[in-house]
């Protein structure tokens, strides 16, 4: 074979390749979308005519559900990953700056990935996969607490800082949310006011115990 039928067949085979990438991440949108919308757990079918292919084709990409489910997950991640704050920031800006901040984030993120959430929540009493992920997301997040309230936990004891740590991160994670937000309905400034004095009140008291120890 000549370098320019080399390079010809190397140029069909990229062409195919990114073809199959962006058929794989339409159907993976289409299966994010659907869920944004209500749809919790959307059959192929569903999904196939929101990506626009055909049934066959979005079963090439994804024979079994569960590959499907890995490939949302990713996806879902790689969109809601948020970088940590600076770490001069944060030893330099007060506390209550500091809370408004976080808060501002992390409500979004909620507000995000309700959906979703909701329909992991449908699949992970039964799905190994979804409960790695869940463990996977918890630490992630617990970092995120750690690191934006990192001058009071650096004040803690080792074994006590762990245990305000674990408190805090539950206290702002989405089920909480959900609760404040859900039954009854409350808009998002009042459900965020009130999380934001459950949080100013748990750093009040990790704060005295800090003095104390």
């Amino acid at each position: 074979m000549s370098s320019t039928e080399s390079d010809l067949a190397s140029t069909t085979v990229d062409g195919r390749r990114q073809r199959a990438q962006i058929t794989r991440k339409n159907i993976v949108d289409a299966a994010i979308a659907l869920q944004h919308e209500g749809n919790m757990r959307p059959s192929m079918q569903q999904i196939s005519e929101r990506a626009g292919v055909s049934l066959r084709t979005a079963f090439q990409h994804f024979p079994e559900k569960p590959q499907l489910t890995r490939a949302i997950l990713d996806e879902l991640t790689r969109l809601n990953r948020v970088e940590l704050p600076e770490g001069e920031f944060v030893r330099q800006t007060p506390l209550e700056t500091r809370i408004t901040r976080f808060l501002d984030i992390r409500i979004r993120q909620l507000e995000a990935i309700t959906p979703h959430r909701r329909a992991s929540n449908a699949m992970i009493t039964t799905w190994p996969l979804v409960q790695k992920h869940r463990l996977k997301v918890r630490k992630r997040y617990r970092e995120f607490v750690e690191a934006w309230f990192a001058p009071e936990f650096d004040r803690l004891r080792v074994a006590r800082r762990q245990q305000w740590l674990v408190a805090i991160a539950t206290l702002v994670d989405w089920e909480m949310w959900q609760s404040l937000r859900t039954y009854p309905t409350r808009g998002i400034a009042e459900a965020k006011a009130a999380l934001r004095l459950l949080l100013t009140a748990a750093l009040s008291s990790l704060d005295d115990e800090a003095k104390q120890k």
